[in-house]
Formats: C-alpha cells, structure tokens, sequence
C-alpha cells in the first residue's frame, strides 16, 4: 500500500511540475546589434503603411470557421463554414503562418481583437489534434510532414511570444510528440519535405522555453552539408554535386530560408562556422543570384552562375519543354531575404545587408498588387526581357502563408538600437520609441522618399542627453549624402554600405534631414555589362505606356522619366535613336498594375560583335560550330577593339583551363572557364552553361586583348581547354 500511494504521489508531483513548468529564455544573446521585435515602431502613412493595412484587414476578415473548416472535417467535428477553395486548400499549408502574422500583428497594435482571433483559432484548432498528436488536414500515411509542423512550431512560438498565451507551448508539446515519431529523418535533398528549415522555429522554441528537447530535435534538422559549403567558402553547385550525385536542384526560397536556421544555430551555439555560412551564403546570392530588385530563383530554383541573361530571355526549357514562367517566387522569398539580412544585420552589426531589404520592399512584396477576394495571388514577379505582366495567377497557396508576415515585418525592419545609439536602417515614413541611455527618445520620420530625394528625421528625447542616431548609407549611395542637423549642413561620414553616426546632445524637436542623389543609373546582372536595369536610388524603373493621355509628361521629382530622356552616363540603357513616344515612360516597378505590360532589363547600347575570324590565333585551335577551341597551354588569340568595355563570350565545361588575360600589353587576370555542367535546377535545363568575361572602364579609343592559355587548371577540371565564341565590344 506505502509503494502504491508513494507511485500515485510521484506520479501527481510529475503532473503538477508538467503543469507549472516554468519557461524561462535561454541567455544567449549575441546581438551586436538589437531589432525592436515589433514593439514601440508604428507605420506612418505612406506606401508601406498602405500595403501593411490593406493585408491586415483582409487577412482579419476572414472567418474563423471558414479558416478551420478543413481541421474540422478531418476530425469529424461539426464542419461550419465554407472552404476556402485553392490549391492546398485541405493541407493547412498556410495555417501556421496565418497564426505568426496574427500574432505579431497583435504585438504592433495592442489591438485585443487581434489576441482574441488568434487565440481562438489555436484554441479550437487544438480541439482537432489526435491522442497521438497528429494535427493536419489528412490522416496518415498523407501526414502533414516536415514542412506544415516547421509553420506549425512557427506560429505557436510566436502566439507565446507575442501574446504571451501559455497553451500555445503546451500544444506545441503535443504535437512535437507526433513530430519525434513520425517525421522522415532521411533527410533527402532539396524538396519535397523541405526539412532543412525545421531547425530554425524549433531552436526558437528552445531560446523561449528553455527545454532542451527543442534543442536537441533542432539538432536533427540541421542542414551541416548544404551550410559547411558556405562555410568554406566554395560553389554549391560544384560540391554538393561532386558528393551527392542524385542531387539535381536547389529550391531557391527554401535555400534562402534554411541560412536562417544556420543563424539560429549560432545564436544557440555561438559557433563561428554557422554564421560565416550565412555571411558568405549572402555574399553568393549577392554576386551570382540577385536580380536588380532584389529577387532571386526562376522558376523557384538557383540557377548556374552566368546564365542569368538567358534567363531573361524566357525561352529557356527543361524537360517538361515549357517558358520561363516567373524570376522570383515574390512574397516567400522576400520573407527568407527579410530574415536572412536582419540575421546578419543583428550578429555582425553591419550596415551592407539592409540594402538587400530595401530592394525588396519596394521592387519585391513591396512591388505586389493586391490580393483579390477570392484570395487570388500574384505568385512571382516577372522580369522577361522581351516584356511582361504582373497577374494573379494562384490561389490560398504558400504565399499566401507568408505575404501578411512580410508586411507586419515592415515594423521589424526599419530600426535597430544598441545601448548607446539607435539606428534607421529604413528610410520609411515611421516612428520609433527607444529606451535611450538617459530616457525615452522618440524619433519620427516624415517624409516622400523614394519619390522625393530627401529625408527628414524629427528627434524628441524625453530628456535632453547625449547619444547617437545612426543611418545605414545605401550602397547605391556613392556621390554622397548632404546632412543637415536643424537646417545647419554637418560634415558626417557617408561611406556606402557603413553607418554614418551623428552624436551629440540631443534636444526636444532637433530635425535631421538627409538629401540623396537619384539620378538614374544602370545596373547589370551579377557578372554581365548587359542587359541592365535601370535604378532611381532603390527603386527599380521599367519603361511602359502613361496611363493618360499622348501630351501627358510626368515629373523627374516624382520619379517618372520619359523614356527618351533617358541617358545613363557611359551605360546607355535605352537606345536614343528608338524615337519613342512621349507617352512611353520609365516608372517605379511597384507602380505597375496588373495586366500592364512592362520592360524592366535593356541592352546596352552600341554593341558590336568581334567573330573569331577577324581575331588572330597562334598555336593549336580547332573550330566547332561558331566556336574554337584549344586545350594547349601557351595558344592564344588577340585583337584590336574601340571602346571602353569587352566581354568574352563561350561555354563553360567540366574539361576546362584557365586563361590570362592581357589590355594593352599588361596582364590584368586569371580566368577560369571551368563550370558546373549537366545541372538541372528545377524546371530549367543548365547542361549547357554560358561563360562570359567582362572587363570595363577602359576608357575610350583603341585598345589590344589578349588571351593566352595557362598550364594551370581548377582542381575539379578534367583539362585545360579554353574556348571562344565572340567578343562584344561597347563605346
């Protein structure tokens, strides 16, 4: 009897301590720099603020029992409501995202309706979830799988978190049960599980909570091969192919979000090697992947280095033999950039990420049309180079999971603070409270950039003190920024992609205001001279018809230029002899409507092509189709060109050597032609890898190249052939 009641006592103590466990946040803070974590930052009006608000009050108008209709019917529960209709319509794909954005939403506004409708889903959502823990749309063995649980895990860390509800950790406890069990640890490549995200929202679970079981089933997610690369600063493709044969793709949202759990595993850990993966994962999307607004991955999939210009042709095919049907998988993939930079950002308080950031809200989820009622999507972003739409073209899928969480992200971009400084990241009409070294400081900035040049902060420190207000100078900021401090012009440091600080004694209503110069400029892809896009500061601008009529010009200030007028110093990215009509405009790609034809990318101007038969070669060369080739170390060709740029033309091989380059009788670089062949990246066919070599600024007037085969090759190359299809020449 003693043992019995002594069993039942032990068994009653371990309920009760389940029941009160307390949570307390692992100290790991290793922040040099610290987000506000949507708290004290309200939108102000103006376009974010607009976007913000036109999300949030669809979002809020969807009915809880039509939300829940798919949990219900699974569970046999009695099913109001209607469905919400889509694609993944009966997946719950979208579910745990919706939860994150109420949540965090709720957080920016203190709106109790917002607390109340995200608790009250969560709460009769519950209600579904199996003795067991399974908690999707379906039954096994169609479970909910690695990617609908890492939302799952993501919108209850964020109900406890934001709204401070408890039940949200117990029901993430209930499902975790299933997780352990069910889950696939095989851990395949690339999708479809998209397991490699997990670790992330699992090791935020753990910074919350304290319980370690988190900590270790993050661990089992952790994507070592995929980061270890980065790590060591080597290609992805290259590698991961050499070691894994069967791996064909790299799904460029989820690759992009996975660097996230690499950062929250250097929070966890605080070990180096997570974080120079992220850092130098940054540093590949930037130098091989961006497009000008700042998205990334053609039909979902990173694609081989120098290919981006075909590309944009749209006509590139793979296997299922269709177009190129979008460039950017346009709300998912700025949510994982808007994380990935502000990850970076907080770890290394450098200023060059948030570029990224500002790119993408205005030119990416920034750039979005509206949402039709029926829950209608634009899913990606469309750069042809021949011409393209905006269109709504899915419905309920992943990007509607992640759009209202982009946008309420907007509050959790703009400032940053360290104890001593507080810092604007974003140039957004805003307003932000900091808890500053000697009180409460305010600071408000009203103002119309990007369609104005200028920018105005307004400070008002509870009391008067010293400390310092840091602006991020963009990298697109090379010819400086005029700073005044109450009207008075200030000699402050502007180095782009670095803060700028301006410490002093700050005083109730003292003014700052920042001029930028916007002159138009041209930006070619990663590695290319042409195409370009054309850049106002931030903003991308796409030439299209005026929406009024033939006499209608609009205002340089405003940033609407007339297409004719348009001359980009030495990178002329319209041709001035088109003679195109006053009504034809460059205008902000986020200014474009559905069903309006825009073209963002344009040759540059002057080009003339150099065949290999007006070039001298010497040594050993053999001609193949429109190119030659030679693998004997010391053949050469040359020639003579007038202009100020070159680009070598040909193919990248597996068999391919290395080159010095020779301009003007001086040796300016080693090239390598070695390239990653036989690559197919999701729907595109990259068997076939272009190779260009670019050299500009040379001045104008005749210049000499020569190119002559080095005995040296990349270790991974089988030889050392070099090959040239043309040279394009530009004044």
């Amino acid at each position: 009897m003693f043992m019995r009641l002594m069993i039942v006592f032990s068994l009653c103590t371990a309920v009760f301590a389940a029941e009160t466990k307390e949570h307390i946040k692992v100290q790991t803070d290793r922040n040099v720099i610290h987000p506000f974590n949507y708290e004290g930052v309200e939108l102000l009006p103006g376009r974010l603020h607009d976007q913000y608000n036109q999300v949030k009050d669809f979002y809020l108008k969807l009915r809880n029992n039509d939300i829940l209709k798919g949990f219900r019917q699974r569970h046999k529960s009695h099913t109001p409501g209607r469905e919400l209709g889509g694609a993944y319509s009966d997946s719950g794909l979208t579910f745990g995202q919706w939860l994150s954005a109420y949540a965090r939403m709720y957080k920016v506004t203190g709106d109790t309706a917002i607390k109340d409708k995200v608790v009250s889903l969560m709460e009769e959502w519950a209600k579904t979830i199996d003795e067991d823990g399974f908690f999707g749309y379906h039954n096994p063995p169609h479970n909910p799988g690695h990617y609908i649980y890492d939302k799952m895990v993501g919108g209850l860390v964020d109900i406890y978190e934001y709204t401070g509800n408890e039940n949200a950790i117990k029901h993430l406890d209930t499902i975790t049960t299933w997780a352990e069990k069910n889950l696939d640890r095989s851990n395949p490549f690339a999708l479809p599980s998209e397991w490699y995200t997990l670790n992330e929202n699992l090791y935020r679970a753990y910074l919350l909570t304290g319980d370690k079981r988190y900590y270790d089933f993050g661990k089992v997610w952790e994507y070592n091969d995929y980061w270890d690369i980065f790590a060591k600063e080597q290609s992805p493709f290259q590698d991961i192919l050499k070691s894994n044969p069967k791996h064909e793709s790299y799904h460029g949202y989820s690759h992009v979000n996975a660097f996230s759990g690499a950062s929250l595993a250097y929070e966890v850990t605080g070990q180096r090697h997570y974080l120079d993966a992220v850092v130098n994962g940054y540093k590949f999307l930037k130098e091989t992947q961006l497009f000008a607004t700042g998205g990334f991955g053609p039909e979902e999939g990173f694609i081989v280095p120098n290919s981006m210009p075909e590309i944009l042709e749209g006509d590139q095919r793979g296997e299922s033999n269709v177009p190129v049907r979008f460039h950017f998988e346009t709300a998912c993939g700025s949510w994982a950039a808007f994380k990935m930079s502000r990850d970076l950002m907080r770890f290394t308080g450098d200023a060059q990420y948030g570029d990224w950031i500002e790119r993408l809200i205005y030119n990416g989820v920034g750039a979005m049309p509206p949402m039709n009622e029926d829950g209608m999507i634009m899913y990606g972003s469309c750069y042809h180079h021949k011409g393209a739409q905006k269109k709504l073209f899915t419905v309920w899928f992943c990007c509607s999971g992640t759009l209202p969480i982009d946008v309420v992200d907007y509050h959790n971009l703009i400032y940053f603070h360290d104890k001593d400084n507080l810092y604007v990241n974003l140039f957004v009409p805003s307003k932000v409270q900091w808890d500053g070294p000697d009180g409460k400081v305010k600071l408000t900035q009203k103002h119309r950039f990007p369609e104005k040049d200028f920018v105005n902060f307004e400070i008002d420190p509870e009391i008067s003190g010293e400390f310092g207000v840091k602006f991020r100078v963009p990298l697109w900021a090379d010819k400086g920024i005029k700073v005044k401090v109450n009207d008075k012009e200030v000699d402050v440091k502007c180095i782009p992609g670095k803060w700028a600080t301006i410490r002093r004694n700050w005083k109730k209503g003292d003014k700052v205001s920042l001029q930028f110069d916007m002159t138009a400029r041209g930006e070619p892809l990663p590695g290319c001279i042409t195409p370009l896009a054309v850049m106002c500061g931030p903003v991308v601008m796409v030439q299209a018809s005026a929406r009024e009529e033939e006499g209608w010009l609009a205002k340089v200030s405003d940033l609407r230029f007339p297409a004719d007028w348009l001359s980009v110093g030495s990178q002329v990215s319209v041709d001035q002899t088109r003679g195109l009509h006053s009504n034809q405009v460059l205008r902000p790609f986020y200014d474009m409507n559905v069903g309006e034809y825009y073209q963002m990318y344009f040759d540059r101007w002057g080009q003339k092509e150099i065949l290999p038969e007006e070039m001298e070669f010497k040594g050993d060369w053999t001609t193949k189709g429109v190119s030659r080739y030679s693998a004997k170390p010391g053949s050469s060709f040359e020639c003579k060109f007038n202009g100020s740029a070159i680009i070598w033309e040909g193919r990248r091989h597996n068999n391919a050597g290395i080159a010095k380059i020779f301009i003007d009788g001086k040796e300016v670089e080693n090239v390598d032609q070695y390239g990653y062949t036989d690559v197919y990246v999701q729907r595109l066919d990259q068997r076939e890898v272009p190779f260009r070599y670019s050299l500009s600024n040379l001045g104008g007037g005749e210049h000499h190249i020569k190119v002559t085969l080095s005995p040296q090759k990349n270790p991974s190359s089988k030889g050392t052939e070099i090959n040239i299809k043309r040279l394009l020449v530009f004044p």
